[in-house]
Formats: C-alpha cells, sequence, structure tokens
C-alpha cells in the first residue's frame, strides 16, 4: 500500500515521465511536418510513444513489465515487417535481429551477473525483454546508444536520489521509464542525437 508521500513521489513520476514522451512526439511532428508521407510517420511515433508511455506507468506503479505490452510491441513489430517486407533489405532485417539477440544476450549476462553477486534482481526479465524489443525496433548503432543512455540516466537518478537520501542502498526503483525514454529519444532523434554518433562507425 502506498503512503500519502510515496503516493505524490510516484504521481510526479508519472507526470515527468509522460512529460518528456510527449515532448518527444511533439518533436517527430515539428520535424516531419513537410515530409510527404508526415501523417504515417505520426501514427507509428504515436504508436511508440502511446505504447512506452504505458510500459512506463505500470512499471511506476507496480515495480513490473508488462507482458501484455511487449507482447503488443512484438504484434506491432512483425505487423510492420511484414507490411514493409518488401521495402526491407536482407541486411535491414539482420542488423534489426542481431540488436535484439545483442541486447537480450547483454542485459540478460548483467541480470543474472548482478543477481549472482548481490543476491539481488537489480535488472529484471521483464527489462532484458524490453531491451530485446527496444533492439528489434532500432536496429544495432541505435540500440547500443539507447541501452548506454537508460543505464546512464538511470545511474544519474539513483546517484542523486541518494545523495538526497530518497533512495536507500541497494533499494529497488523503476527502471522501464529510462529504457522507454531512451529507446523514444533514439527513436525520434535519431543519428542526429550526439549520443548516437558515438555508435555510427
Amino acid at each position: 500500500m502506498h503512503t500519502k508521500g510515496n503516493s505524490v513521489c510516484i504521481l510526479g513520476s508519472k507526470i515527468l515521465t509522460i512529460a518528456i514522451h510527449l515532448l518527444l512526439f511533439l518533436y517527430s511532428i515539428y520535424n516531419n511536418y513537410s515530409s510527404n508521407n508526415a501523417h504515417l510517420i505520426y501514427t507509428i511515433d504515436l504508436s511508440i510513444t502511446i505504447l512506452l508511455i504505458y510500459i512506463s506507468l505500470y512499471d511506476i506503479e507496480y515495480m513490473a513489465i508488462s507482458n501484455i505490452a511487449l507482447a503488443i510491441g512484438t504484434t506491432m513489430l512483425l505487423a510492420f515487417l511484414i507490411i514493409n517486407l518488401s521495402n526491407l533489405s536482407d541486411k535491414q532485417i539482420i542488423d534489426h535481429l542481431t540488436a535484439s539477440i545483442a541486447l537480450l544476450t547483454i542485459a540478460g549476462l548483467i541480470s543474472l551477473t548482478t543477481k549472482k553477486i548481490t543476491q539481488l534482481t537489480l535488472l529484471g526479465y521483464g527489462d532484458v525483454k524490453l531491451f530485446a524489443l527496444g533492439g528489434a525496433l532500432l536496429g544495432t548503432e541505435k540500440a547500443y546508444a539507447a541501452f548506454a543512455i537508460a543505464f546512464i540516466t538511470a545511474a544519474l537518478f539513483s546517484f542523486s536520489a541518494r545523495i538526497a537520501n530518497k533512495l536507500k542502498p541497494w533499494q529497488p526503483f523503476p527502471f522501464a521509464p529510462f529504457i522507454c525514454i531512451a529507446i523514444q529519444s533514439v527513436w525520434i532523434l535519431g543519428k542526429e542525437f550526439w549520443i548516437v554518433q558515438l555508435f555510427v562507425r
């Protein structure tokens, strides 16, 4: 059961998370305003935004990743693949599949290793699957950038919260909002995003 102070903190986290996702979506509208296929871009970006917001809010509320949301995300990706199969090269498909497997493997190893060392679940399997979904969406270069952004921003949040005595040592906190915002940031901003450029060969 949430205490009053904890409920206020959760509400604030939800509002901030929604605001960041919506700002990124609005940037997408601004950036693609004159595009010939703007309506299609808006529809895809809005669908991704809604899904990521839901995953973020669910994790903030329940400290878990919604399997239903992950299934919806996977279905959306498969539908997009089927619809655009003729427009995608084998190299592109392999690249996105490789990114998904790579993030699944890296995040999975981090999860198992940290649990073995600390006897605590610092990175849940839901987070691991969310990383894999993000990899499938973004492709290798962008996926690695999103992976880095998620961990860096979560580390900065954890450090700041510890300094402010808002988090106790090893106290778990929702990680999905950091993953979702990282995925959407890289998806919307693309290779123009400076941190993505670090991973572009």
